[in-house]
């Protein structure tokens, strides 16, 4: 059963009534009143339609069942790079499970032709690992240039230190970023998901390079990974059908312009900026688990920890989650239910009991183009 929050100071507030004036309407004491919007009661079950009609809402939406039609959304902000400081170690790991160096191999060698030396820019380079794998199939003499924030630059120039790569890096946000020279080719690895303006990013790409470079974003359609998670013990059916992403991407979309589907979308952007050869992979990357591969342990914990499911589903972070679901127009008992599927997860991998085996298809598409 869904937990009951009441939506009153809420909707005072909008209303701009005090609570003497509610309770006065309602005929009980503005202590009352008090009492509920801090929960320490409820009202009585007769009073919650007058309530409703008082605010002009359901009965639902007053007990905090179903979201308030003008309930305000709440942004998560992934265009601002800052707020991915504090998860540093956790794209690291991410990173690392992103590619087989022989696919990547392929891509640089056979697919793109990369036959002479390069200058690339990466765009949101995070600590560069992208970028020294690159370089590690990239003809010699080839040179790279990182763009991301302070936090993540200073990381990326001590993952480089030690080596004789031809490196540098520009501290700028990418929708402000200036560049005074053309590379040949400018890539970008699961950023255009995080961003708000995607075209605006890919205009800059396709601004950067040369006359006859290469465009390529790798970036993934949020329902391929969503389906692309199967745990051995957990029902399959169960992991893809618990909850519907639709309703909250869609309202991203609207309201920030975060595209969930922009992996699918992005050749034809590309066609829009003007690019041609425009051709679309996808990376063979798959992440099995068992007990009988090497670094078992390591694989597993990286694979809890990139999924956050090492946090502690408390009230307070439980409530957050709702509130921001809410927020997206879905109800609180769908976001509790999104809430009970990690928590499932979760507990799944704190069983120490048994051994793990797991799947994770990371259905990353690679389109790339040619200015």
């Amino acid at each position: 059963m869904a937990t009951v929050k009441l939506k009153i100071a809420e909707l005072r507030k909008a209303k701009g009534v005090g609570q003497h004036d509610l309770a006065s309407t309602l005929g009980v004491s503005f202590q009352s009143v008090s009492k509920w919007e801090t929960g320490v009661t409820m009202p009585d079950i007769t009073l919650l339609p007058d309530i409703a009609e008082y605010f002009n809402v359901s009965v639902d939406q007053l007990i905090g069942l179903q979201p308030l039609e003008n309930q305000v959304y709440i942004p998560r902000n992934t265009d601002n790079r800052s707020n991915c400081n504090a998860q540093t170690d956790k794209l690291y790991k991410n990173r690392r499970y992103f590619w087989n160096d022989d696919y990547l191999s392929f891509i640089v060698n056979n697919v793109w032709r990369i036959e002479s030396p390069v200058d690339i820019i990466e765009f949101r380079c995070g600590d560069g690992y992208f970028g020294k794998q690159l370089l590690d199939f990239l003809p010699k003499g080839s040179s790279y240039t990182g763009v991301d924030n302070e936090h993540f630059i200073a990381k990326a120039e001590v993952y480089f230190s030690n080596t004789d790569f031809d490196v540098s890096f520009m501290v700028s946000d990418i929708y402000s970023l200036e560049i005074d020279k053309k590379y040949d080719m400018a890539i970008c690895q699961a950023g255009l998901r995080h961003m708000n303006k995607p075209m605006e990013v890919l205009k800059k790409m396709v601004d950067s390079v040369k006359k006859n470079g290469i465009v390529a974003c790798i970036d993934v359609n949020r329902e391929f990974e969503n389906d692309g998670l199967y745990l051995d013990d957990i029902s399959y059916d169960y992991l893809c059908t618990a909850f519907d992403f639709h309703e909250i991407w869609k309202k991203e979309l609207e309201c920030e312009g975060r595209d969930y589907a922009i992996g699918m979308k992005l050749p034809f952007c590309m066609k829009q900026l003007g690019l041609r050869d425009i051709d679309v992979r996808i990376n063979d990357k798959v992440v099995y688990v068992n007990t009988d591969i090497q670094d078992y342990e390591e694989k597993v914990q990286d694979f809890i920890e990139i999924n956050g499911w090492n946090k502690d589903f408390d009230k307070f972070y439980e409530e957050n989650v709702i509130e921001l679901f809410m927020s997206r127009g879905i109800d609180r008992s769908e976001a509790e239910d999104y809430i009970k599927m990690q928590s499932k997860i979760a507990r799944y991998f704190k069983d120490t009991k048994s051994k793990k085996s797991f799947l994770k298809v990371q259905g990353l598409l690679i389109s790339y183009g040619r200015k």
